[in-house]
């Protein structure tokens, strides 16, 4: 009697990727690697969507973008750039010169940090002797009226109706925070000492989060007119890139260290969340840069997008890493591009280049002209253990059906060298794919069949060693896919000779 094939199911992909772990290791719902590609909410992998130019023509003569934002200026949504030494309003795409008389040093490192403080956007440097405000309409730009006492502030935030700048020029561990209702006014002793340089501001549930390098300060109201806020030290270990910080849901926070990237929740003590990158990823990462790495929160996906250079010797970044906080795992990275600055605008993350142009991420299926190339590897299963040889059979495939693309699918094992099958994720059913009516249909006599979300497909296996992965990949133009899970089916042959370990 003959021996029934069985099978072995990889996917939903909801543990992500993990870098630190060899392919054997990797369980039926993790991955060994991908670029390009993201892990959805049911754990579905797909190929990232691409971007495109939200402003048509460059800003100022190609300079880089270093601030970019979304917000509500009387009344009215506005988008704001500052690229090179010109500050720009660029609502709809459309830019116009806001400059007026300030003065903005262009540099690629003189990347800003801003808040709305009120009615008044504030943006500061950590260069320009003063931040910069802008109160929208047809006004131009002009300068926060600070105090003498403190310039070139790097770091800002708008917290108890009050506006706070931290690490200026004279003192790098020194907060100053305005009077109550006006950002104008700086009292002479409106100011917090921290010891270390400070990194980052950030509001936090009651309080304000100061970060160093050593620890994360909170300052939290008192009460007490003659001393307003209670200054506390509350771990040991802070933030090094203060744009990198992000409040996500659950009252936490993200941010990035040297070595990687933490949680903090409220307490005393941090979290690493990234052990998942440390080495086939975060061993790449040019640290020396990580201080201008950045990340924003993409709600609509519950995704946070880290912006980091990966490489030996990257000075931009150039790699996104992308932690889904319903999922809790990651996914990434993705390339193809560089980045100085980023804000989520209409509700889609947008970021800023080094040649004038805003992109608008999360749109198409390529990089504003350019091919996306996506790819995945499942782990190195071992269905029945190292000692049980398989004879492996072929992968039925569950795919969504988006159009006629092909994938590419590898299958990676003992003994097989470089076996790549096509997948064709096109249906070929009864009506004509994708909700088309084809030449056949008879209008009052045809029946339209319902279209169908999910097809499936297989590929061909081979060999009979006991373990097999596979890569699944689309270099092709406008293309795209997305992956729910597939199956290996196989027939148990008999223990091996000798124990393998699988790949090398």
């Amino acid at each position: 009697m003959p021996i029934a094939a069985e099978s072995l199911r990889l996917g939903p992909w909801r543990a992500g990727v993990n870098y630190s772990l060899p392919a054997e290791e990797i369980g039926p719902e993790g991955l060994y690697d991908m670029a390009n590609c993201t892990v959805g909410q049911a754990g579905e992998v797909k190929k990232r969507k691409g971007y495109a130019k939200y402003n048509a023509s460059a800003l100022n003569s190609g300079a880089t973008v270093t601030a970019l934002g979304q917000l509500v200026l009387a009344g009215t949504e506005k988008v704001f750039a500052i690229a090179g030494n010109k500050f720009y309003d660029v609502t709809g795409g459309t830019a116009t010169d806001r400059t007026g008389s300030v003065t903005i040093t262009a540099g690629d490192d003189n990347v800003w940090n801003w808040v709305l403080a009120g009615d008044t956007l504030v943006a500061v440097n950590g260069v320009d002797t003063d931040g910069i405000t802008w109160a929208g309409g047809t006004n131009n730009a002009g300068t926060l009226d600070d105090d003498s006492r403190f310039t070139k502030p790097t770091w800002i935030a708008f917290w108890e109706n009050r506006l706070w700048l931290g690490n200026e020029n004279s003192n790098n561990d020194r907060v100053w925070r305005s009077d109550a209702g006006d950002i104008t006014t700086w009292g002479a002793t409106n100011y917090h000492q921290f010891g270390y340089e400070v990194h980052g501001l950030s509001p936090f549930g009651n309080a304000l989060a100061v970060h160093t390098e050593q620890g994360i300060h909170t300052l939290t109201p008192t009460g007490n007119s003659t001393i307003p806020f209670q200054q506390q030290q509350q771990t040991q270990q802070g933030t090094i890139a203060g744009r990198s910080i992000v409040n996500i849901p659950g009252q936490r926070q993200l941010f990035v260290r040297e070595d990687g990237i933490y949680q903090w929740a409220g307490g005393t003590q941090v979290e690493k969340m990234s052990f998942a990158l440390d080495d086939r990823y975060w061993d790449d990462i040019n640290t020396a840069r990580l201080a201008y790495s950045f990340a924003l929160y993409y709600p609509n996906k519950e995704e946070v997008w880290f912006f980091l250079p990966h490489g030996a010797g990257q000075s931009t970044m150039d790699s996104v890493v992308v932690y889904s906080t319903r999922l809790d795992c990651w996914f990434g990275p993705y390339d193809n591009f560089t980045r100085d600055s980023a804000a989520l605008i209409d509700d889609l993350p947008h970021a800023g280049d080094f040649d004038g142009y805003i992109m608008k991420h999360e749109t198409g299926n390529n990089d504003d002209g350019d091919l996306i190339k996506g790819y995945f590897e499942t782990g190195n299963i071992a269905p029945l253990g190292d000692s049980v040889e398989c004879r492996w059979l072929y992968a039925r495939t569950l795919f969504d059906n988006q159009g006629d693309y092909d994938v590419a699918v590898q299958q990676k094992a003992a003994g097989i060298v470089a076996n790549v099958e096509t997948l064709t994720m096109e249906h070929t059913g009864s009506t004509a794919a994708f909700g088309l009516l084809d030449s056949t249909f008879v209008l009052d006599t045809s029946t339209l069949q319902p279209e169908l979300s999910t097809l499936t497909g297989d590929t061909d296996l081979f060999g009979y060693d006991p373990r097999t992965m596979l890569r699944f990949s689309n270099f092709v133009d406008d293309e795209t896919f997305t992956i729910r899970r597939t199956s290996l089916m196989y027939k148990p042959i008999g223990r091996t000779r000798h124990r393998r370990t699988g790949l090398e």
